[in-house]
């Protein structure tokens, strides 16, 4: 079996980080060094599992069990042997399918020789991963530790994972954790002249970090001896006595063999001025820790940055996955939160979200995420994902149904004669700030077509008010549906609404013959500019004229180099990893296949509060449409892409023509960088400073390169599914090609007017529309469950546990130390001293000054 960690390899690039804290207390006890000058190395034998890879997650779940089987039995027949083993997903099928196997691990850890590491559910992808799942991995492994084995790992293990991101130490300490090990990137990206060094975060927090000396975390089936015997060549430079040699085969599970235990007796009797001896991670870095409490500190390095980008082509392999991850991911989180937000006003159950949690975390493993597995896996894994999807939008569905029970949705009784009633509608605010902006909401304003209005279906009168009954500004749009179009029937309108902070906003929508909207004030939406065809919202307008698509604002051509943006398919012959060796031209993807032509433009909508720019660009095989909306005194352009991609062996780039200083959003940092090639970026990237930046926000995972003119963000990726053998694009036609198909996503521009938080935000987490039945009920028509303060302070997950307690996690964004406050109905949090990037996971107690009869619990704390 072809193992691909022995080809994989990783750049390290230093870059900025931010930490992470937590109110998490942990005390770290050492041993006390050994009395002996003999080198000790401490066999650390393991067995790493890819539960999808080569093979989907049924198979690589039951291969948890051979693996473990076969480690019990080595134990019993060889009482020295130890074992480590981490990701609790495994234990738990474990747990399931075998609890004989599972009380056989039991004992050993009692024992000592079964050590239990890492403390994730899964060993995850770090840079694609959102702050808080990267955060939840933690918090469903500790506690799954905790309830089974009364155990808290403190040692973290990635054995394989393509880099760490910048905030990883952070979260590390987060959740107690003191030490890690890993095997990526290696001496060749990131020399070091010791592999033992001190990993530090910007709060003066660190662990204590090892990466041994041999590349892998695994050894084949006759190379023990090798590697014992290098690594006694190697550790008298390294300045520790301690030695850590990982052994045992891996990827498909395996471990340790009794020929590997047979051999180190071996060599053991060869060497007798080394102390061999079987260890665990744990009794390793206790014995570390030991001996550096006796060294200089300057014996032993820091290091200040990330570990690394590592086989980049992964940041853009499968972007259809990862699309669908990120929405989900997204639509988890948010609907925990309201569902939260609801059970806590009320004292009413919530739909559960374990399974939903557990497909997210599950699938951020390194070889699932990433987009490395093969075309049957990445099908199943999407299916289990659509999974999540399903159970999120379940339960913010019945929460709101819950919330929409308590208030008045009331409608009064139709003017005219055989009339239809006003339609209530719920618009809910997930975000702990207020929203302002515009909402759309679609619904039937009839049981059946209105025939009086056949063939003229825009003429229909329609109204919205608001929660005190004004008349709002409206603009008709069209609907999803483009069936009987003479006939009105249902009816999409945009209207600008104020919503507090997690909060509701109750509107009436009608046909309605008496009553006309009010006018907008404000810059209106036109269209019309002379010689081409754009739009413009009086900051921003959007045209094409001649071949290109100019953007400009304030009457300028936004980019600051004065180009236009474009877009070009480029060469990538290169596999789901990338280059498999870190190839320089594996990352600097610069020749251009193809640049695409602006073929066709059509302004499709209009009107006082929004317009749009519909675009089509096309190449030789493949077309994309770009469809730019500006609203109404915003500062963000939002785009809508929809993309039939027919390539081989290539990438389609969006190149945005601008310069500057590279500001990133990664999992739990924001980061400068200076680095050319291939970048994983989170939610957000902004270019420039000042009034002069731009930024560009994402509802797909992004892959960013730039050069010193030019900002690059991968669209989409044609490579072959886990691949790792450059291809051409006449080679092997028979090879599916991934993503070939149609891809959506969308994505917005917006300037230093916004916070990039922010437009990130209104992007993935926008108001929602919730059509209700009409009622009387004790809370009004405009309400909030809770709020954050102050603004650029971001609320990572809000989570009632079955126990009735409440917890808050949350992130200082800003660049200054703060105070902050999260008020939910009953309670309240508070948070002082949070330092700039500085996570904190927070109690929500109750608390007299707020609580209300259960009946208004609601409006607490009320933007009413």
């Amino acid at each position: 079996m072809t193992d691909k960690k022995h080809i994989k390899s990783c750049i390290l690039h230093k870059i900025l980080i931010s930490a992470y804290s937590l109110d998490i207390n942990f005390t770290f006890q050492t041993l006390t060094a050994v009395n002996s000058s003999r080198p000790i190395f401490h066999l650390l034998p393991n067995a790493h599992l890819d539960p999808v890879w080569l093979w989907d997650w049924r198979e690589g779940l039951n291969e948890g069990l051979a693996t473990v089987q076969s480690v019990l039995n080595l134990m019993d027949e060889f009482p020295q042997l130890t074992f480590i083993r981490g990701e609790s997903a495994i234990y738990e099928h474990v747990e399931k399918t075998s609890p004989a196997l599972f009380r056989r691990i039991a004992r050993q850890v009692e024992e000592g020789r079964w050590d239990i590491v890492g403390g994730t559910h899964i060993q995850p992808d770090s840079n694609l991963a959102s702050t808080e799942t990267l955060c939840r991995q933690f918090e469903y492994g500790l506690d799954y530790f905790r309830s089974r084995f009364g155990t808290h790992p403190t040692v973290a293990w990635q054995a394989d994972s393509f880099g760490h991101t910048p905030g990883w130490p952070n979260i590390l300490h987060a959740f107690g954790m003191t030490d890690f090990t890993f095997t990526r990137p290696q001496r060749g990206q990131f020399p070091l002249d010791t592999p033992a060094f001190w990993w530090k975060g910007s709060h003066g927090n660190r662990l204590l970090c090892y990466r041994q000396h041999w590349p892998w975390y695994c050894s084949e089936r006759a190379n023990l001896p090798e590697i014992l015997d290098l690594t006694q060549k190697e550790s008298s430079g390294f300045g520790f006595r301690n030695i850590g040699i990982l052994m045992g085969l891996g990827n498909h599970g395996g471990g340790p063999s009794r020929r590997h235990i047979l051999e180190v007796e071996k060599w053991r009797e060869q060497h007798p001025e080394i102390e061999v001896r079987y260890s665990t991670l744990h009794g390793f870095f206790r014995a570390l820790h030991s001996e550096i409490d006796d060294h200089p500190e300057s014996d032993v390095p820091t290091v200040n940055g990330d570990l690394g980008y590592c086989l980049r082509g992964c940041y853009s392999s499968v972007q259809k996955f990862k699309t669908l991850y990120r929405q989900a991911e997204s639509a988890v989180t948010e609907a925990e939160c309201t569902a939260a937000l609801v059970e806590q006003a009320f004292d009413v159950p919530a739909r559960p979200l374990e399974e939903a949690w557990k497909a997210v975390l599950f699938n951020a493993f390194h070889d699932i995420l990433p987009g490395s597995s093969i075309e049957r896996a990445v099908e199943e894994q999407s299916a289990w994902m659509g999974l999540a999807l399903h159970h999120a939008q379940e339960a913010r569905f019945a929460a709101l149904n819950e919330l929409a029970s308590r208030i008045d949705t009331s409608v009064a009784a139709p003017a005219l004669p055989d009339h239809p009633t006003a339609v209530p509608m719920l618009v809910w605010n997930s975000q702990p700030h207020p929203f302002h902006g515009l909402v759309e909401i679609e619904t039937s304003v009839d049981y059946r077509p209105i025939y009086s209005y056949e063939n003229r279906a825009d003429e229909v009168p329609l109204s919205v008010h608001d929660s005190r009954g004004r008349n709002l500004p409206l603009q008709s749009i069209s609907t999803e549906h483009t069936s009987m179009p003479h006939l009105p029937w249902r009816k999409r309108v945009l209207v600008p609404l104020t919503i507090p902070p997690w909060g509701w906003h109750v509107v009436r929508f009608a046909w309605d013959e008496l009553s006309s909207p009010s006018l907008p004030g404000g810059s209106p939406a036109l269209t019309g500019r002379a010689g081409s065809t754009g739009i413009t919202n009086g900051d921003w307008t959007i045209h094409h004229a001649e071949d290109s698509l100019r953007i400009e604002r304030n009457g300028l051509n936004f980019w600051n180099t004065g180009r236009d943006i474009s877009l070009q398919v480029v060469e990538d012959p290169w596999g789901s990893w990338g280059g498999m060796n870190e190839e320089v031209d594996s990352y600097q993807l610069d020749k251009v296949r193809e640049t695409w032509r602006l073929t066709a433009s059509e302004v499709i909508e209009t009107g006082p509060l929004r317009a749009k720019l519909w675009t089509r660009w096309e190449g030789k095989n493949s077309w994309i449409t770009l469809t730019f909306s500006l609203e109404q005194d915003s500062p963000v352009v939002k785009v809508d892409a929809r993309l039939l991609w027919n390539e081989r062996s290539a990438r389609l780039k969006l190149v945005l023509p601008c310069s500057g200083d590279m500001e990133f959003d990664v999992p739990g940092a924001t980061i400068h960088r200076a680095s050319a090639g291939q970048l994983p970026s989170g939610r957000w990237v902004r270019r420039g400073t000042g009034g002069g930046a731009a930024g560009f926000a994402s509802t797909a995972l992004s892959d960013i390169d730039f050069s010193s003119d030019e900002l690059r963000i991968t669209l989409a990726r044609a490579t072959r599914y886990a691949n790792d053998v450059p291809t051409g694009p006449e080679e092997f036609p028979w090879q599916p090609a991934v993503d070939c198909g149609e891809l959506k996503f969308a994505f917005s521009l917006f300037s230093s007017d916004i916070a990039p938080d922010s437009a990130a935000s209104a992007l993935l987490h926008p108001p929602v529309a919730q059509m209700v039945h009409a009622h009387q009920g004790d809370l009004s028509s405009l309400g909030s469950l809770g709020q954050m303060k102050p603004e650029g302070v971001r609320v990572l997950s809000l989570q009632k546990l079955p126990t009735g307690e409440v917890f808050a996690r949350i992130q200082n964004r800003n660049d200054h130390t703060c105070h902050a406050t999260v008020e939910v109905s009953g309670g309240a949090g508070n948070a002082s001293n949070l330092l700039p990037q500085e996570i904190r996971t927070i109690a929500i107690v109750p608390t007299a000054a707020i609580h209300r009869p259960r009946e208004a619990a609601a409006t607490a704390v009320s933007a009413a």
